[in-house]
C-alpha cells in the first residue's frame, strides 16, 4: 500500500469555530475534515457559501469554493445570494452534516433558486507522497438537461466501446475515487448504454501527478458555444476547463471608430480569407468560429487591400464567445477583447456599458426611476475609462433612464434611454461618439431602449 501525505491547503482562520474548553460540557473535536461547495445553478449569480455564518467563498456557475478543514463537529452549511433592490442576502438553502475526521464533503447546490436542490458528496481526504506518479480522480454528472450518461476517460485516439467506461451516472451522481496515471486524457461522455450516441468529447488534457480532481460535467451557459461544459475541479477550487472540442470558440466585431471607417477584417497575412465584409460604424459582425490559441485579424479599407488600417490578436479557449471593439483615432485605432457577460441569472437584470468614446477620457453612467433628475443621484458606474468595459450594473425589474456624462459633472452627454427591464434581462451597450464631439450616444447590442 502507498504511504501517503496530506496536501490540502488548511484553513487556518476556521480553527476557532466550534472550538470549545475541555470544562464547556460541549462535543469536542478529535480530528478534521475537508469541504467545499460547486454551484451547479445555471441561473444563479455567485451564491454565497457558508459554514454557519462564516463565509467561506462566493461561487459562480460551474465553479468550486476553495477547500477548506474543520473540526469534525456538527456544523449547518448556508447558501447566501442578493436580490437587485434589497440590502441583505437571501438564504435559500442550508445543509446540516455531522462531520467525520479525514472525511472531505463537496456540497453540490442546483435546481433553482427558488427551488434548491444539495446533495453531498463524501469521500477520503486525498494525500500523496513526494514519489507519486499518480492523480486521484472522481467523475460527477452535474448536467441538469441530461438523463443517465457513460463516462469514458482514455489516452487521446482510444474510441468509447460499451463497458469501458469508467463510470454511469445520473445527475448528482459522483463516483468514489480512483487513482490514475499522470498523463495525457481525452473525456468522452455518450447516452448511457450507447457508445456512438455521444453528447461531449473533450480535447486531450493533461493531468499531473499528486493533484485530486473532481471531473464535473455541467450544462453550458450563454458564454459557451456548447450544450455541456466541464471542468476538473481541484483541492484549491482553481479548475482545469474542458470545453467540448466539437464546439470551438466563437468571435465577433463591434466598429466604435468613427476613423476607423468601413473597413474588411481577414483572417491571414495575404489577406485572401476574408471573415467580416463591409464592417461599418456600430456595427456589429455575426459571430464566426475561430481555432483555439492566438486567432490574428487585419483590418482593410472596404474592398482594399492595399493597406492594413489595424490589426489585432484574440487569445481564445475553447468554446467561449469573445468580442473585439474597435475604437480609437487614425493614427492610433485600437482593440479591446472581451467576454459579454451574456448569462441571464434569477436575481436581477443586467447592464453592460462599453466606454468607446475619443472624447472623453472618463465618463459617468447614471441609471435613475424613470422620469427622475440625475441631479441629486449617484452614478450607477462611475469614472468609466475609454477603451475598457465597465464592470456589470444590478438592476431590479423596473422602469429606469440611462444617462451618461463626463466624469464628476452634471452635464448630460446622452440620453435619456428608456429601460424597461425585468430579471433575467441583459442591456448590453457601447458608448461611442457622434459628429458632434461634445455629444455622445449608446449603441444598444442586445435590449434596447423603449421608444
Amino acid at each position: 500500500m502507498m504511504k501517503r501525505i496530506f496536501l490540502l491547503l488548511s484553513c487556518a482562520s476556521a480553527l476557532v469555530l466550534g472550538a470549545c474548553g475541555s470544562d464547556s460540557g460541549l462535543p469536542e473535536a478529535s480530528g478534521k475534515a475537508s469541504v467545499r461547495a460547486i454551484n451547479a445553478v445555471s441561473t444563479s449569480p455567485e451564491i454565497d457559501f457558508s459554514i454557519e455564518e462564516r463565509i467561506l467563498g462566493q461561487v459562480a456557475y460551474k465553479q468550486s469554493s476553495t477547500t477548506a478543514r474543520y473540526d469534525d463537529l456538527e456544523y449547518t452549511f448556508n447558501f447566501d445570494v442578493l436580490y437587485a433592490g434589497e440590502t441583505s442576502r437571501t438564504r435559500f438553502a442550508r445543509q446540516f452534516i455531522d462531520v467525520e475526521a479525514d472525511k472531505d464533503y463537496t456540497l453540490l447546490v442546483g435546481g433553482s433558486l427558488a427551488s434548491p436542490t444539495i446533495v453531498v458528496w463524501e469521500g477520503e481526504e486525498a494525500s500523496f507522497e513526494e514519489s507519486d506518479t499518480v492523480f486521484e480522480a472522481r467523475f460527477a454528472h452535474a448536467t441538469a438537461s441530461q438523463g443517465a450518461l457513460d463516462y469514458y476517460f482514455a489516452s487521446p485516439g482510444v474510441a468509447p466501446v460499451l463497458g469501458e467506461q469508467v463510470a454511469t451516472l445520473a445527475f448528482g451522481e459522483v463516483t468514489v475515487a480512483a487513482d490514475l496515471a499522470a498523463d495525457d486524457y481525452v473525456l468522452t461522455i455518450t447516452m448511457a448504454g450507447d457508445p456512438a450516441a455521444v453528447v461531449y468529447t473533450s480535447n486531450t488534457t493533461s493531468f499531473p501527478a499528486r493533484t485530486a480532481y473532481i471531473i464535473t460535467s455541467f450544462d453550458g451557459d450563454a458564454s459557451d458555444n456548447g450544450p455541456i461544459f466541464v471542468r476538473a475541479i481541484n483541492a484549491l477550487g482553481a479548475a482545469i476547463s474542458m470545453p467540448d472540442a466539437g464546439f470551438p470558440p466563437s468571435v465577433e466585431f463591434v466598429n466604435a471608430s468613427m476613423d476607423l471607417g468601413t473597413s474588411d477584417i481577414y483572417d491571414d497575412e495575404p489577406l485572401t480569407s476574408l471573415r467580416v465584409a463591409n464592417h461599418a460604424y456600430l456595427d456589429l459582425s455575426t459571430e464566426l468560429s475561430v481555432t483555439n490559441g492566438a486567432n490574428t485579424f487585419y483590418y482593410t479599407p472596404a474592398a482594399d487591400t492595399s493597406v492594413v488600417t489595424l490589426e489585432t490578436t484574440q487569445s481564445t479557449l475553447g468554446g467561449l464567445r469573445y468580442r473585439i471593439v474597435a475604437s480609437g483615432v487614425a493614427g492610433s485605432l485600437i482593440t479591446t477583447n472581451v467576454i459579454p457577460d451574456r448569462v441571464p441569472v434569477e436575481t436581477h437584470a443586467k447592464l453592460l456599458a462599453f466606454h468607446a468614446s475619443n472624447n472623453f477620457e472618463f465618463l459617468d453612467v447614471y441609471v435613475v426611476d424613470a422620469g427622475e433628475s440625475i441631479d441629486e443621484a449617484l452614478p450607477r458606474r462611475a469614472a468609466l475609462n475609454a477603451g475598457l468595459p465597465a464592470p456589470t450594473t444590478r438592476l431590479a425589474t423596473g422602469s429606469y433612464d440611462m444617462y451618461v456624462t463626463e466624469f464628476a459633472e452634471k452635464v448630460v452627454l446622452a440620453g435619456p434611454y428608456r429601460l424597461d427591464v425585468t430579471v433575467g434581462d441583459i442591456v448590453d451597450t457601447v458608448i461611442v461618439d457622434t459628429v458632434d464631439p461634445a455629444v455622445l450616444d449608446v449603441l444598444f447590442l442586445s435590449g434596447g431602449p423603449t421608444p
